[in-house]
């Protein structure tokens, strides 16, 4: 059986006093939209308006509002179980956007791509209001391997540009129901027109990319959290990008990185003024966090254990 989607809904602070219309709307958009920090100059009359439906795996919003601040923080990030790209188009006002080291200014009619699993800043310096697509990570990858790729980068002009963004400008949440085909397929078409505005993939990156990625990896392995994505953001490149500089090497980010714990792991074990380290502490200089991990990591590498590597350096 079918399930049919949900009714389209709407949550305005117009239903609560102005004194909690605030409080109401970032309740409202961290329990349905996204969590997130939000701030205004207008504490004591702000007014916001979020009009939602489904589309198939992807969810429609339409989101009206007075000038404000918004933050997807790190915190947010971490409360957050379903990672997600965010297609936002600006309908009235203007916007700025920070995130990945770069930064976007929008006008009404255009369009950018957010990543929902990255921290970003967008500041609205006047009334705005704006369609957002959430689309599923797992799903928008079927047409987009790598969609951080596209992300602040602004859609605007001719071509396919003006193609997605007529499709985009043409949704209202009442008129959803209504629609000629189904959901699903709609989200579908709209996924393609942005493969289409995306355009071709860009080049593979030079050698000299990899002995500046390993020369990081170095310097940062004891980091027990250090991620493909925070590499590539202090090397100002793409997820992408990092990945194809390793992948023309024949390896990958967590192989090299592996690799390099253990190696400087080994150096440790075979210093004499790490004699005294317990193995515990060693693994964790090295970006361990469980030492039994490490341990059976060490001795698959090395083909032996930790402990009878220092024995046999001593």
């Amino acid at each position: 059986m079918q399930l049919e989607p949900p009714r389209p809904q709407r949550w305005s602070t117009d239903e609560v006093d102005p004194g909690r219309a605030l409080a109401y709307w970032i309740d409202t958009v961290c329990d349905r939209f996204l969590e997130l920090e939000i701030d205004t100059p207008l504490r004591e009359r702000f007014s916001a308006q979020l009009e939602q439906a489904q589309l198939g795996a992807a969810t429609l919003n339409v989101i009206s509002a007075d000038t404000q601040r918004i933050q997807r923080t790190r915190a947010k990030i971490a409360h957050s179980r379903y990672p997600a790209f965010f297609l936002l188009q600006l309908r009235e006002g203007q916007m700025r956007l920070r995130q990945r080291q770069q930064e976007a200014f929008l006008r009404a009619g255009e369009s950018v791509l957010i990543a929902g699993t990255e921290p970003y800043e967008l500041e609205c310096p006047e009334p705005t209001r704006a369609l957002v697509l959430r689309l599923p990570e797992h799903w928008l990858e079927r047409w987009i391997p790598h969609a951080e790729d596209l992300t602040v980068r602004v859609l605007a002009g001719a071509g396919w540009n003006a193609a997605l963004n007529a499709a985009l400008s043409s949704l209202e949440v009442r008129d959803i129901e209504h629609l000629a085909l189904p959901g699903s397929v709609v989200a579908e078409q709209l996924a393609t027109l942005l493969v289409l505005a995306a355009g071709r993939e860009p080049q593979a990156p030079g050698p000299r990319l990899l002995q500046e990625l390993l020369r990081t990896l170095r310097d940062r392995l004891h980091e027990t959290n250090l991620s493909a994505l925070v590499v590539a953001a202090q090397h100002n490149i793409s997820k992408r990008s990092l990945h194809y500089a390793f992948a023309r090497s024949g390896t990958t980010f967590n192989e090299q990185l592996m690799q390099l714990r253990l190696e400087r792991a080994q150096q440790l074990l075979g210093n004499p003024q790490f004699a005294e380290v317990p193995i515990s502490e060693i693994a964790a200089q090295c970006g361990f966090v469980d030492p039994s991990h490490f341990a059976r990591r060490f001795r698959a590498r090395f083909g032996q254990a930790p402990l009878e590597a220092r024995r046999s350096r001593h």
